[in-house]
């Protein structure tokens, strides 16, 4: 038997990594192509890129694993079924139920590990992702300079008119003339009728003004260096307008800040759900959890408060009222602004009332919110690994009942039990965080659903009965041919 079991654990292999990388290239094809102008258009170096696209491969793994299973157990039955080896094996005597044992093993091996995966690398690689999308997001390209195009870099501005391409011999001079971040690789181009507005200093405008000059991009300074010849400097205090100032120069340097050019990878502390493993998870639902426990507390004080308030008022009640039919004199006169004061206060106290239940209800209803977001990611971690045992179950009888020119249709249907799987998993999450439905239910449903669907196909295969009858398919197309093909005579 232990030959058996190798054997059968062997025709998983190959498949298995086959569909593995297959489903993985899908994904990171659709990945690239959907982040491809964040991702590419930023000057980003191909250290980055790579250390960016491994981060995501974490969460694409945990997705490609369980679909992998399906694939690999399909065409590992379908070929021992097109190959006779199932009937062989039935005549020997061994139940199917033994021959999926070896399968059963893989796929609860591999639920084990995803498990370990998404708890403990999934969260990081996906909190890493996330800081390198937000310090790509605030990076900026460098400028490439169009003609009559107004740029706004925070407290300064610049304008170009007109742009050249310098002669060849120009070249070897600009190391020297721009200094040790000119490249001399990179052609340069000579900017002519510049014009910067300088507004770092509060209260301070300047303008200068250059005949021509060259821009290079300092990474060690951080900062868009820009060597100016044959200008005007303008100088205008707008506390002292009559002070104002003007100059000449031959040469001018400005150095205009951007400290968002280069890419900043920065701490972040803060984790979404899907950042957190299921023990930072729990430690958060106990943190939510005290806290609702004080505002009950809060929302029992504020009752007995406002019983305490009623009762003293219904208790004093009846002398008021015996008062008020004795002297009825004094009653009438009383001041309707008195009467509208004590209505006032009465009221003032009310709403305050309200308002501090309301308060106690909102944050109560947010912890729940926070509270069930948390559950429905913990027991996510767990049901998408428990699908590569789920569809071990759908994947074996279908690859058993499928005969020769019938893998397609198994094929076919077997994608569509996964497109239900996760149709369900996807409404059950959408449906648990609006908290319709709980937790347990949306993330186990559909491990319910199509394992259920998997023991019937398994029930159907031990009975040798198929669960489609796959000649009637095939006699079907064949007369809609037939029919196509007379009726074109």
């Amino acid at each position: 038997m232990k030959i058996l079991n190798r054997y059968i654990i062997r025709e998983h292999l190959g498949p298995l990594v086959m569909a593995l990388s297959v489903i993985m290239f899908i994904l990171l094809l659709n990945f690239l192509v959907k982040y491809i102008g964040q991702i590419f258009g930023k000057g980003l170096g191909f250290v980055v890129i790579t250390k960016l696209i491994t981060f995501n491969l974490a969460w694409m793994v945990a997705l490609a694993v369980p679909m992998a299973t399906l694939v690999a157990v399909l065409m590992a039955f379908g070929r021992l079924s097109s190959d006779n080896e199932i009937t062989i094996l039935k005549s020997s005597g061994i139940p199917i139920y033994r021959v999926m044992r070896p399968s059963l093993y893989l796929g609860i091996a591999l639920t084990l590990i995803m498990v370990y995966f998404s708890d403990q690398i999934l969260p990081e690689s996906n909190h890493q992702a996330r800081v390198m999308f937000r310090a790509i997001k605030q990076k900026k390209p460098t400028l490439e300079i169009q003609t009559h195009v107004f740029y706004d870099l925070e407290n300064y501005a610049f304008l170009v008119d007109d742009m050249e391409t310098p002669d060849i011999t120009e070249w070897v001079s600009l190391s020297t003339l721009l200094g040790p971040d000119y490249r001399a690789e990179e052609s340069q181009e000579r900017l002519l009728n510049i014009t910067i507005f300088d507004r770092s200093e509060a209260g301070r405008n300047k303008t200068i003004l250059a005949r021509e000059g060259y821009m290079v991009y300092s990474s060690t300074r951080q900062a868009l260096i820009f060597n100016l010849f044959d200008g005007e400097f303008h100088e205008l205090d707008s506390n002292k307008p009559e002070e104002y100032q003007r100059s000449v120069f031959n040469r001018h340097v400005v150095a205009i800040p951007t400290e968002d050019f280069e890419l900043s990878e920065e701490q972040d502390n803060y984790r979404g759900d899907r950042e957190m493993s299921i023990s930072m998870m729990h430690k958060k639902i106990t943190e939510f959890e005290k806290r609702s426990a004080d505002q009950l507390k809060k929302a029992r004080e504020t009752k007995t408060q406002l019983l305490r308030e009623v009762r003293g008022l219904l208790k004093n009640w009846p002398d008021s009222v015996q008062a008020a039919s004795r002297q009825v004199e004094l009653l009438q006169l009383l001041n309707r602004d008195r009467w509208t004061s004590a209505q006032s206060k009465a009221e003032r106290t009310a709403e305050r009332h309200k308002q501090r239940f309301h308060s106690i209800h909102s944050i109560l209803m947010s912890n729940l919110k926070a509270t069930n977001k948390y559950l429905v990611e913990i027991h996510k971690k767990v049901s998408i690994p428990f699908a590569s045992i789920v569809f071990v179950l759908v994947g074996a009888p279908l690859g058993i009942m499928a005969r020769k020119g019938s893998m397609g249709a198994a094929i076919s249907l077997s994608i569509g039990f996964f497109l239900v799987y996760w149709a369900f998993l996807i409404g059950g999450e959408d449906l648990a965080d609006r908290m319709l439905i709980g937790p347990v239910t949306a993330m186990w449903a559909p491990n319910v659903v199509v394992g259920f669907s998997g023991l019937y196909l398994t029930w159907r295969a031990v009975r040798e009965a198929s669960f489609i009858r796959w000649d009637n398919w095939k006699n079907l197309f064949r007369r809609r041919d037939n029919t196509v093909n007379g009726g074109g005579q």
